[in-house]
């Protein structure tokens, strides 16, 4: 069967289960199955290696990264640099930058000093 009759096949019966788009053929599922195994905790290079890619870099062309992915991503981050700044802010320092006292925790930057600072860094 040649590349041509398999995508018709596929766009036929896409058509008859209601879930035909525009572009619908092997090469969107081939691209659709990297970027899954890469959402659920898949590297880069595992994905590459199963798709028989000769370097990441051509992973790379075929992932795409939904915008749920970097939304969650986002907030991920915001979350740790939110932890980090109660963190500084539950330890009492003489200065943003003193020298921390034998044991102490180190001051923050200043960055992560001010948590809505560095929300707004992240976003």
């Amino acid at each position: 069967m040649w590349d041509s009759a398999v995508r018709m096949a596929l766009k036929k019966a896409a058509a008859a289960e209601g879930c035909d788009f525009p572009g619908l053929g092997p090469h969107s599922l081939r691209r659709a199955n990297i970027t899954w195994r890469q959402e659920v905790g898949g590297s880069s290079t595992e994905a590459s290696k199963i798709a028989g890619h000769a370097s990441t870099k051509i992973t790379e062309e075929y992932t795409v990264v939904q915008l749920k992915r970097q939304e969650e991503l986002t907030r991920r981050i915001q979350e740790k640099l939110a932890a980090a700044a109660g963190h500084w802010e539950a330890t009492p320092q003489d200065t943003p930058m003193s020298a921390p006292e034998s044991g102490a925790a180190p001051a923050p930057p200043p960055s992560l000093a001010n948590g809505e600072l560095a929300t707004r860094m992240v976003q």
